[in-house]
């Protein structure tokens, strides 16, 4: 009797024997519960019954198989993996809707024989101790939108590198299109074509054990709106729920428990998901530690109440709609997986280790939310700002600086606890969208990321079209489509109709130039004198930056963009005073309230006295008025900068739609 047909004898469902005949014990232990009805388990009790099966036979491979066994599983041979592309879900350009979908099933690691395999050879914990920060790139599949619209694919993945080649096409004022080619370098590097399982084994997998040696673990994805943030950080929590409760088997850990809790970072507000969304306030005690006050958690010994947990922060999650996505999450989820040891019978507990995963909110540059509501905008700037100081604290982590300033927002006031120490570890993913359309946000991204692990990045420009296509089959065409070419060439047609009319704008501005500064030098990535294009170096001063009005009108747009930044983080800081101010007025003028009911009473009283009546109503009157003119005034100048935030976004609009004509 095989070992597969003994685990069903003693599970008490004998009469499967014949349905997992010659199944090999890997491909039974990695069976999932939505599998069992190709076998012929269709009974809700036998489902069960097979479940603990499963489990417990997992627990007893990982106890006693030898730690050579792991080998074959490893973290980054993807090509046993058997990946394909249809394994990702397809964005449909945002990643708001991917929660409504069914989540892809996962195979429970075999992390007992990969703890034993880093204890026996010291090889993936000492990688893991090196390095306190990883960052991995994930980068998206093209969708069916995208497709639609001849949108080309210009990032290429060297996996094997672990390198990121964007190739950003860009246009000449004489017409001639070029690609300036950006190389970066991160630890890990996963194409369109990787799973979530494979992401898990190279992301969270190795934190798991850390978790059980007092270690703090944080995971988080940063990318742009429709990036596949959700997508891929969605799963990670059940697999990782998975592996813990695996090691929770063990006899030594039977007084350790997993307790589950998740929260959210609106603004500058943070509320429990799993409570009804009550507010929660963030707090520091005696001994610096930031404490979440009225955060419930919860005690999980099961992968499906882990499950039901994430369905409902996800419905509690504030979403909105933006320029860039129509269901874009806006704000900062957090869930967080404490193991907690009971000690003196249970009446306390201690933490062991502490995993947290960050949905983060998606990044978007200032230009994209000109079209949106002020609201958007503020939201935009809150967001914008808590991932700058989720940044720098990571980078002063890294450099072991001595100042780390986590109280730059509330994400990073929060995290705190969970980036200290010497256990303490960071994985960041970065997830980058394809298509040319959306280039810049895919540099932002990589540079946002470069700058976390400081990994040197590269750049050079070279003339003529895109380079040939990567040999890891991710890379773009080596000719621009015909979609393409089209939309390139739709402005630089309407350019050339006003030609005549900039042709005295732009000799004015070069022989202005010539005179009073030196000769210029020549783009980036071409040596001097080299022809650039057609136009060849007669006409190199018609290449140059400054030669564009568009490109001047760029840069005063910029500066505009920068005053406005300015604004809107005045805006924020002012909103929390306003807010206070008018709270402390309300509580003042219940006070007030309760002294004028007492004046009241004793007014009524035989013998009281009118004069020290009017004299405390008089004060009273005074305090009230000089309460609402201190409101006001608070008021009025909260709403001046409103008034100015909102003349500034429209004279960018203004100048943006001259640019598009022109």
């Amino acid at each position: 009797m095989s070992r597969v047909e003994s685990w069903l004898v003693t599970a008490g469902l004998p009469k499967y024997r014949a349905a997992f005949a010659g199944m090999h014990e890997q491909f039974f232990l990695e069976l999932m519960m939505q599998d069992f009805g190709k076998y012929g388990v269709v009974d809700q009790g036998d489902k069960h019954r097979l479940y603990k099966a499963i489990k417990q036979a997992r627990a007893v491979v990982g106890l006693c198989e030898d730690a050579q066994d792991s080998s074959s599983f490893s973290y980054t041979n993807y090509d046993l993996q058997g990946g394909s592309g249809s394994d990702l879900l397809d964005l449909d350009a945002h990643d708001g809707d991917l929660i409504e979908g069914p989540l892809q099933p996962f195979q429970v690691s075999p992390v007992g024989e990969a703890a034993r395999a880093a204890a026996g050879q010291q090889q993936g914990g000492q990688q893991l101790s090196d390095s306190k920060i990883r960052v991995v790139v994930r980068k998206r599949p093209i969708n069916k939108k995208e497709v639609e619209r001849g949108d080309e694919d210009v990032v290429e993945m060297d996996m094997r590198g672990s390198c990121v080649l964007v190739n950003e096409t860009k246009l000449k004022v004489d017409l001639t299109k070029y690609a300036e080619r950006h190389q970066f370098n991160f630890d890990e590097a996963l194409d369109e074509y990787v799973t979530n399982d494979q992401v898990y084994r190279v992301t969270v997998e190795p934190l798991v054990h850390t978790l059980f040696n007092n270690g703090k673990a944080t995971c988080f994805a940063y990318g742009q709106t429709g990036s596949g943030k959700t997508h891929t950080m969605s799963p990670l929590p059940i697999r990782a729920a998975a592996d813990i409760l695996q090691y929770l088997v063990r006899p030594e850990l039977r007084d350790v428990s997993l307790f589950v809790s998740c929260f959210e970072i609106y603004g500058n507000k943070v509320f429990d998901l799993l409570n009804m969304r009550k507010k929660l306030n963030i707090l520091e005690d005696g001994k610096k530690k930031v404490c979440v006050v009225g955060l419930k958690e919860h005690t999980v010994s099961d992968v499906e109440v882990v499950t039901q947990l994430i369905e409902e922060a996800n419905h509690r999650r504030s979403v909105g709609s933006t320029a860039a996505n129509s269901d874009s999450s806006r704000s900062h989820s957090i869930m967080q997986f404490a193991l907690k040891r009971f000690i003196a019978g249970g009446a306390h507990s201690r933490l062991v280790g502490k995993l947290s995963f960050i949905d983060l909110a998606g990044s978007e540059r200032g230009a994209d939310t000109f079209d949106n509501n002020r609201q958007t905008r503020l939201e935009g700037a809150e967001i914008n700002k808590s991932l700058l100081a989720l940044k720098e604290c990571i980078r002063a982590l890294d450099s072991d600086a001595r100042h780390v300033p986590f109280r730059g927002s509330k994400l990073t006031a929060v995290l705190r606890d969970s980036f200290l120490g010497e256990t303490a570890r960071t994985v960041m993913v970065a997830n980058i969208s394809p298509t040319a359309t959306c280039v810049e946000h895919t540099l932002n991204t990589l540079r946002y990321a470069d700058r976390v692990k400081d990994v040197p990045c590269s750049s050079t420009a070279r003339s003529g079209n895109l380079p040939p296509p990567n040999p890891y089959g991710s890379g773009s065409s080596n000719d621009l489509s015909s979609h393409e070419v089209l939309a390139l060439q739709r402005p630089l047609m309407q350019q050339h109709m006003q030609q005549q009319q900039q042709q005295a704008h732009y000799q004015q501005y070069e022989q202005q130039h010539r005179s009073t500064a030196p000769a210029p030098l020549p783009p980036r990535g071409r040596q001097p004198g080299m022809p650039g294009g057609v136009a060849g170096g007669a006409e190199a001063g018609m290449m140059h930056e400054w030669s564009s009005p568009e490109e001047l009108d760029a840069g005063e747009e910029e500066k505009l963009q920068h005053e406005r930044g300015e604004l809107m983080e005045s805006i924020l800081e002012d909103e929390e005073e306003i807010i206070a101010l008018h709270r402390q007025q309300i509580e003042d003028a219940m006070e007030i309230v309760r002294r004028e009911m007492a004046m009241l009473q004793e007014v009524d009283q035989p013998g009281s006295s009118i004069d020290q009546y009017v004299d405390s109503l008089g004060a009273v009157l005074e305090q009230k008025l000089d309460g609402i003119r201190k409101l006001q005034g608070r008021l009025d100048r909260f709403s001046s900068k409103l008034k100015q935030e909102d003349f500034l976004n429209k004279t960018v609009q203004k100048k943006q739609s001259t640019i598009q004509r022109i």
